[in-house]
């Protein structure tokens, strides 16, 4: 005889269980919706590049310097955020109150863009990477990196900062500059390192530099150079210090050495083992390297030790938003007035010349803007072998100079100009 089995009957969802799931599922939903209405998602637009469309890498070593140019294409964009072109890696950068594009600088079309429903600090870069800080609600520390070809994002950092920064660079850093902090990060935006007002104090007394008002910053390989007014200067002085750039904890500053400075001094330019100073005096190209009233340069040595030569009077104005780039055989600083070629080891000045802004090389050469085009100099003594014609129509004001590939970029206020061998 053959015994039947009866299996239980299937599980049935009742009206409370259904109800129960509806409740489960709405209550999800307004999680999610809650979360996308505060998240940084919902102020974001970003578009990355098209498919075969990401920028390609541009050298200008092998590219000849031209005979003569004419303008290929031209953009807007902010002063106040970038008042130099940021390029690399054969890309520009133009920005807006909230938002940045990324164009080619062979045709100036835009490849990538970022938007966010915050205000812009700055952008920098480095390592193939455009940098973005944005204002939060803990200031000027909501930091974003992408990849400068691409647009695709690679890392971000939040943290507290100054509501008010400048951005600045090296090959191996990049930092902001506020109020009262400086801070340097690295590739993956960690910070190396924080000078200045702490608001979360880990450790006391490890902050040996706070309550002081910086003015300008520049870093090199593994110094951080800062100038700063702080309550026990007297007399007008200024203080410049030389810092470890990578310290062994980031919120405990290793302070190489301490200058006391004369009264308006500020950073012109950095190198591996010192810094320089523009020390305005009374305005008048100092006698000698003797002369202390006059208008002079001081080389700062990490080594406690310091020089000083003549300097040209310079403008008010960029003395103290200094104009500096680093090319191939010299630091750079432009016054207002003229550019100045320093060494790039000892930082002695090698040449100066009459110019509307920084420059950049080409050809091995170096080309800078001047009042009636792009001036071609020899490095070797900062002679003018020929000045190529530029048609800048009315515009009468400071130019910066750079170049990708065999594009010569030039930044007139808020107007990105492409230039292209004719």
């Amino acid at each position: 005889m053959t015994r039947r089995t009866t299996s239980p009957p299937p599980e049935r969802r009742t009206r409370t269980d259904l109800a129960f799931t509806a409740a489960l599922t709405v209550a999800a939903l307004a999680v999610v919706g809650g979360s996308w209405l505060v998240s940084d998602t919902r102020g974001t637009d970003h578009t990355t590049a098209a498919p075969g469309d990401a920028i390609a890498p541009s050298t200008a070593d092998d590219v000849p310097v031209p005979g003569s140019v004419h303008e290929t294409w031209r953009t807007t964009t902010d002063p106040q955020t970038s008042p130099d072109p940021l390029t690399m890696d054969g890309a520009v950068v133009r920005t807006d109150r909230s938002t940045v594009s990324v164009l080619d600088a062979s045709d100036g079309h835009e490849v990538w863009s970022y938007s966010r429903d915050r205000d812009l600090c700055g952008v920098t870069g480095g390592w193939s990477r455009l940098v973005t800080v944005y204002r939060g609600p803990k200031g000027c520390g909501e930091a974003t990196s992408f990849n400068v070809a691409t647009g695709q994002y690679v890392d971000t950092r939040s943290a507290l900062a100054p509501d008010e920064v400048s951005t600045f660079r090296s090959l191996d850093h990049v930092g902001i500059l506020g109020g009262d902090r400086v801070e340097l990060w690295r590739s993956d935006l960690v910070r190396t390192v924080e000078v200045g007002h702490q608001e979360v104090t880990v450790n006391a007394g490890s902050q040996p530099i706070d309550g002081c008002r910086f003015t300008s910053a520049l870093t090199r390989k593994k110094v951080l150079a800062v100038a700063m007014d702080c309550p026990g200067d007297t007399d007008g002085d200024r203080t410049v210090s030389l810092l470890n750039a990578d310290p062994e904890e980031s919120g405990t500053p290793e302070i190489t050495h301490d200058f006391t400075v004369p009264e308006g001094s500020e950073l012109v330019a950095v190198g591996q083992e010192a810094a320089l100073i523009y020390v305005p005096g009374n305005g008048v190209r100092a006698k000698d390297a003797d002369d202390e009233e006059g208008s002079r340069f001081q080389v700062l040595r990490t080594d406690g030790s310091f020089g000083q030569y003549p300097a040209d009077p310079a403008d008010p104005a960029f003395a103290t938003a200094a104009q500096t780039a680093d090319l191939p055989h010299h630091m750079t600083w432009f016054d207002g007035r003229r550019l100045i070629a320093f060494g790039p080891t000892d930082l002695d000045p090698r040449f100066s010349m009459p110019a509307l802004g920084t420059g950049a090389a080409m050809g091995g050469r170096l080309l800078l803007p001047v009042t009636d085009g792009i001036a071609v100099v020899d490095w070797a003594d900062g002679k003018t072998e020929k000045v190529i014609p530029v048609d800048r129509g009315d515009w009468d004001g400071p130019v910066t100079l750079r170049v990708q590939g065999s594009t010569v970029l030039e930044q007139r206020g808020g107007t990105l100009v492409g230039l292209a061998a004719s």
